[in-house]
């Protein structure tokens, strides 16, 4: 049986909204006012915008096959994309192309009789629009529920440079920990931007995570840091006022001994800290205890962190945050 948009809609996590576009499901996580902005201040961020990070069909079925045909195209300054998928936890598959621009395929998923439970993580670096998905005549589609809800705003790291497996980035990684119905707002080279929080987000999390600095440090003025980053806190708890919000501090970087218009990096790192403590019930993590200082856990061999940092970011976000949760 061939599903339907009403179909994809139950089963995606990880998107604000699915829709149908030259007989292609389109995934968005952002809003149209968030869109629209990122297109007219910074058109290579209206395209990053685009790319599926965090998004994933999820579902329980007894089907013996389970396909689909897709079109990736870039929506981020790499040209490599992934498509990772799980059974009952277990990765099964891994697929997609190291160097290329733009890709058309069709996947094919064998699984073992009975019921299982279904994870397809979508690339986080490219845009993949998905169509003719199709599960065996007469299968059941169940669509799974979380436990929780969270918003994820960052920079590069937050989107999932640079990841080879798309369900290893840590946004990905903390969603499974907490059981979490995960949007994920991260923007490579982003920055603190006040205006980027839509207070018309049809999204209510209980969770937020914030991880912006490492490019405000590296790249702009120090008042307009401290200004953006005053304003972003107040705007976001005003908005979200019972929500948890955890304010990660910049990462260690192997470049963190330079000296930018910001100041040194330790002054960078307080200017996100005095900002998130200036707000009620902020939670500051440590960024400095995210990963390994080893150029080893980085893919670029400085600041994004590669699958194996990944995990050490989860884990320690996590150990952050679960002593916070009900």
């Amino acid at each position: 049986m061939k599903l339907t948009l009403q179909d994809i809609r139950a089963i995606v996590h990880g998107a604000l909204d699915v829709r149908e576009a030259d007989g292609k499901f389109v995934f968005t996580r952002f809003t149209d006012r968030q869109q629209a902005h990122y297109d007219e201040i910074k058109p290579d961020f209206g395209v990053k915008a685009h790319a599926t990070s965090g998004v994933r069909l999820e579902f329980v079925t007894d089907a013996e096959k389970f396909s689909f045909d897709y079109h990736t195209k870039i929506a981020s300054s790499r040209v490599f994309y992934y498509f990772d998928v799980f059974v009952d936890g277990v990765m099964m598959q891994h697929f997609g192309h190291d160097k290329i621009k733009e890709a058309t395929s069709t996947v094919t998923v064998k699984l073992p009789e009975g019921k299982h439970r279904v994870a397809v993580y979508f690339p986080c670096l490219a845009e993949a629009r998905i169509y003719n998905v199709t599960l065996d005549d007469g299968a059941i589609l169940e669509p799974v529920q979380k436990s929780r809800r969270m918003l994820c705003y960052g920079d590069s790291i937050t989107q999932g440079y640079d990841a080879q497996y798309s369900s290893q980035t840590y946004a990905n990684l903390i969603a499974d920990k907490l059981d979490a119905e995960m949007i994920n707002q991260g923007i490579g080279g982003e920055i603190f931007r006040p205006e980027l929080i839509d207070p018309e987000l049809d999204f209510e999390p209980d969770i937020i995570t914030v991880a912006y600095g490492t490019n405000d440090w590296s790249g702009q003025e120090r008042e307009r840091t401290v200004n953006n980053a005053n304003a972003f806190y107040a705007k976001l708890r005003a908005t979200y006022p019972n929500a948890k919000i955890f304010a990660i501090t910049p990462i260690w970087r192997a470049d963190d001994d330079r000296v930018t218009k910001v100041g040194t990096f330790a002054q960078g790192v307080q200017i996100v800290r005095d900002a998130a403590a200036a707000q009620d019930g902020v939670v500051i993590v440590d960024g400095a205890r995210m990963i390994p200082h080893l150029r080893e856990v980085c893919a670029d061999k400085y600041l994004h962190p590669n699958d194996y940092g990944f995990k050490f970011y989860a884990n320690a976000l996590h150990d952050a945050i679960k002593p916070h949760l009900d």
